[in-house]
C-alpha cells in the first residue's frame, strides 16, 4: 500500500509545507529532485502535492507553466492555476501552496478536486495521512511559533503518518528570505535496512 500526504503550517512570518510518499517509491522519488513532492514555483512561492504519482507530476508541471506564463507570484494566483490543472488533467491530486510577500506576509491555500481553493489560516493537510495530522496540529499549533517549532509539529505529523506505512518527506519553508528546502526526513530503502541489520549496524530512519 502506498502512503502519501501533504500538510502545511502558517506562522507569523513564514509558512512550512511538507509532503512525501512511501518508502516503496522513495529510492525513485527522492533520488531525483524533479520528482520531489514539494517544489519551488518562484522565489517566494512553493507547491506541495499528494495523490497518484502521475497526476502529481502533471499538477506540478501545469501549475509551474501557468505561474511562469502569467507571472504569478501569489499563493492565491497559483492556487487558481493549480485548480485549473486539477480539473483538466490531475483529478486525483491535492495541493498546498504557500507564498510570502511584504504586504500580506505568509499565505497558504489548499487545492483539491472537490471544491474551490480555500485559504489556510493556520494549518491544513491532505492525502491519506490528513486524518492523523489534523489532531496533532489542533493540539500543538499556537500563534507566534518559530520556524523550528512549526517544523516540530510537522515532524509529529510525519511520525503519525508513518503509523500507516514508512514514508519519506521533503520539508520546505517560505518567508521574507524566499522559498527553500529546510530538511528531508528519509526512510532507508528496505534492502539497505536489511543489509545493515544483517551486519549488526545501527541506522537512523530519518535524516534530521
Amino acid at each position: 500500500m502506498i502512503m502519501d500526504s501533504v500538510f502545511g503550517v502558517v506562522g507569523g512570518g513564514f509558512a512550512v509545507v511538507a509532503a512525501g510518499t512511501s518508502a516503496q517509491r522513495s529510492s525513485y522519488v527522492f533520488s531525483n529532485p524533479d520528482h520531489d513532492r514539494v517544489t519551488r514555483l518562484g522565489s517566494h512561492l512553493l507547491l506541495g502535492v499528494s495523490g497518484v504519482h502521475g497526476d502529481c507530476l502533471r499538477l506540478r508541471e501545469e501549475t509551474r507553466a501557468s505561474v511562469s506564463t502569467d507571472k504569478i507570484s501569489s499563493a492565491a494566483g497559483a492556487a487558481d492555476a493549480a485548480r485549473g490543472a486539477v480539473l483538466a488533467c490531475a483529478q486525483s491530486a491535492n495541493a498546498m501552496i504557500a507564498s510570502y510577500d511584504t504586504s500580506e506576509g505568509p499565505t497558504m491555500y489548499a487545492v483539491g478536486g472537490t471544491a474551490p481553493p480555500h485559504r489556510v489560516e493556520k494549518y491544513g493537510a491532505a492525502g491519506c495521512g490528513a486524518g492523523l495530522c489534523t489532531p496533532v496540529m489542533d493540539e500543538h499549533y499556537r500563534p507566534g511559533m518559530t520556524v523550528k517549532e512549526a517544523v516540530a509539529i510537522v515532524d509529529r505529523c510525519i511520525k503519525q503518518v508513518r503509523r500507516l506505512g514508512l514514508a519519506s518527506f521533503v520539508i520546505m519553508v517560505v518567508d521574507k528570505d524566499g522559498a527553500r528546502e529546510y530538511a528531508r526526513r528519509i526512510v532507508k530503502p528496505k534492502a539497505d535496512m536489511e543489509k545493515k541489520l544483517s551486519e549488526g549496524t545501527c541506522f537512523v530512519n530519518s535524516k534530521q
